[in-house]
């Protein structure tokens, strides 16, 4: 039966135990063969470890290792970029839509006098602009305009995606 643990053990050899404490040990020692067996076990282990040299991490380890952290992320950092270009030259493209369609029904309307009241003026405005919108949105400019805005969601979705694909990896790695 052991009466000693490994801890004990240990903490006997490293001498971190107080006389009595030792006393005790040594005297179990002498009487148990089981933990002789264990001590001196952990005493070879002792000098094995006690005889090992540390290996030194090379001067440009730190530098090396973040190099490699660092390409990891340039590529997800450019398809970034790439998404907000996109993403920028829609908003550029549904401003401009808006602008044509203000710019067209302003040009439409007649010179505004003083006298004309701000409610006409809204009211003609609104008609007008449900009418350049309907102009804008029809038949091939229809099209054309659909099709620019679902490549562009098509290639943004990609981009997305790969993105998530490569998080999942690193996360995983």
């Amino acid at each position: 039966m052991n009466l000693l643990s490994d801890e004990i053990l240990n903490k006997y050899l490293d001498g971190e135990l107080d006389k009595n404490q030792s006393a005790e040990i040594k005297e179990i020692l002498n009487k148990s063969e089981n933990d002789r067996k264990r001590f001196s076990a952990l005493k070879l282990i002792h000098k094995e470890l006690s005889l090992m040299q540390e290996d030194k991490a090379s001067v440009d380890f730190t530098e090396s290792v973040m190099r490699r952290v660092n390409k990891k992320f340039v590529l997800p950092k450019q398809q970034n970029y790439f998404i907000f270009s996109i993403a920028s030259i829609f908003v550029i493209v549904c401003l401009g839509i808006v602008a044509y369609v203000i710019s067209a029904i302003l040009s439409s309307s007649p010179m505004q006098t003083e006298s004309l009241q701000i409610t006409e003026t809204v009211n003609r405005l609104g008609n007008g602009l449900i009418l350049e919108l309907k102009k804008l949105f029809s038949g091939k400019n229809l099209s054309i305009i659909g099709s620019v805005f679902s490549l562009g969601i098509l290639i943004s979705g990609y981009f997305f995606f790969e993105q998530q694909k490569r998080s999942k990896i690193n996360l995983g790695a």
